[in-house]
């Protein structure tokens, strides 16, 4: 992220104002994917080593990790995360993030992401009048989201 805010910094210098839109862009498209990927992480790490068989290791990766795409919390890694550690252990993180102050938080983050994610993922740039988040904006949100990441991470290891 602090690559993309670099060039993102020389792009504003660009004579073409479009560059500093490519870079936005994908800032915000590279964030969304660290979502994704680290979601994805917290189950495979945590989870795939406590089940003994290759069936339920496989169950894990083809149909619960494998079939998620996306990181809205209450469709993708709430059902994943669940699948994976049980409906009483998910309650048991959520009551922690709640009674912390941080999954208001989280939750607001992943919704406000969602909504720039989906208009990069499905829009090309026609000119310097589409909007993205700035990857200094982005950075922030990553700034925002990273030290709950790590809890969720933290309280599913406790399991």
């Amino acid at each position: 992220m602090k690559t993309l805010e670099r060039r993102f910094e020389a792009a504003m210098r660009s004579p073409t104002p479009e560059e500093a839109v490519y870079f936005s862009k994908l800032a915000t498209l590279e964030y969304c994917g660290w979502i994704e990927e680290n979601f994805d992480m917290i189950v495979r790490r945590l989870v795939k080593p406590k089940l003994k068989t290759p069936d339920y290791k496989n169950m894990l990766e083809t149909r619960i990790i494998g079939n998620n795409f996306g990181f809205d919390y209450k469709k993708n890694f709430r059902p994943m995360l669940t699948s994976a550690v049980g409906i009483k252990n998910m309650e048991t993180i959520e009551i922690y993030l709640k009674s912390s102050g941080q999954f208001e938080i989280f939750v607001s983050e992943l919704e406000s992401i969602k909504q720039h994610r989906d208009n990069a993922a499905h829009t090309w740039i026609d000119g310097p009048t589409k909007t993205y988040p700035s990857p200094s904006v982005i950075l922030s949100k990553f700034n925002t989201l990273f030290p709950i990441v790590k809890q969720i991470y933290a309280e599913v290891r406790r399991l």
